[in-house]
């Protein structure tokens, strides 16, 4: 069984451990556990390294507010 941990690619944070599954729907990569719990990240798949089990997201960051 293949499982990879799953990263925000701008600064390498922890997304999700053990992936199973990983899709791409509609603006937002959507990530599933080896036990079926999901996240919703509002963004794209940046790479996929499966020789170290290592996918990166780019995300979506909400725009600052103005001050």
């Amino acid at each position: 069984m293949c499982l990879s941990n799953v990263y925000r690619a701008s600064d390498r944070e922890l997304i999700m451990e053990l992936a199973a599954q990983i899709r791409q729907e509609a603006g937002e990569v959507i990530v599933r556990d080896l036990f079926g719990a999901a996240k919703r990240i509002p963004g794209s798949v940046a790479s996929v390294d499966l020789e170290n089990n290592i996918v990166l997201i780019d995300t979506q960051e909400a725009p600052a507010e103005k001050a």
